[in-house]
């Protein structure tokens, strides 16, 4: 009986030991994973109020530099700076109110996540004399979509936002 007992102690001493640290691992994992989704949710309230505030340097700090714009049916925009320029009449010509449909679901993969979210963007215009809105701004007064990002961790750990696309939603408000 003593024989068996050795080993089986053992055993179990291993097991508890495996346990405790697959089990601690797995709680730092769950930490990392809450850290990254709270800086994520931060960027993109950051976002939401530079898009409200028409404010081009607060919008283009939450991007990559090698952020890739890719709106529904026309050709992308690539480069922070062409991100910028772009954003000029979007925000000379207008202000933007944004209803959260759907919070993002943050899915983390490594220092890369994916974005998934859906928002009703309501464009309330100022002056349409400021400039001609480029392909791929919106241009309808209220705009439902789903939104599909990729974002990524820059060199010093922040995440910035390096695929921005969406599809729009038919509804009745903006049903051509």
């Amino acid at each position: 009986m003593r024989a068996l007992t050795q080993p089986l102690l053992t055993a179990l001493f291993v097991m508890a030991l495996f346990a405790l640290v697959f089990n601690n691992s797995m709680t730092q994992a769950a930490q990392e994973d809450d850290e990254h989704h709270t800086s994520i949710e931060r960027l993109y309230a950051s976002w939401r109020n530079a898009v409200e505030a028409g404010s081009i340097d607060s919008y283009v700090n939450v991007l990559h530099d090698d952020i890739s714009l890719r709106p529904p049916g026309v050709s992308g925009i690539d480069g922070k700076s062409n991100y910028a320029t772009f954003l000029v009449p979007v925000f000379a010509t207008a202000s933007y109110e944004i209803q959260i449909d759907t919070p993002p679901k943050i899915s983390v993969l490594g220092d890369t996540a994916i974005v998934e979210y859906d928002y009703t963007i309501t464009r309330n215009v100022t002056d349409e004399s400021a400039g001609e809105l480029a392909p791929g701004a919106i241009q309808a007064a209220t705009t439902s979509a789903h939104y599909i990002d990729v974002v990524t961790q820059d060199s010093k750990g922040n995440w910035r936002v390096r695929l921005h696309s969406w599809s729009d939603y038919i509804t009745p408000n903006n049903a051509q």
